[in-house]
């Protein structure tokens, strides 16, 4: 018979293994805009990042 503790290992041994399953996370982030408050005399930066398929 399990008991919690059983249980809330595996839980916890599940939860790792997704974390670090790249195959469950998105190839490409949203962009976003830093717009320097709209101060039209600064720089304005759009961020994002992406995976590189070829080295996985």
């Amino acid at each position: 018979m399990h008991t919690i503790f059983d249980y809330l290992a595996q839980e916890l041994q599940n939860e790792y293994e997704s974390e670090y399953d790249l195959t469950l996370k998105k190839n490409y982030s949203t962009p976003k805009i830093y717009s320097a408050n709209g101060d039209l005399k600064k720089r304005w930066y759009v961020y994002f990042s992406y995976r590189n398929l070829n080295s996985i």
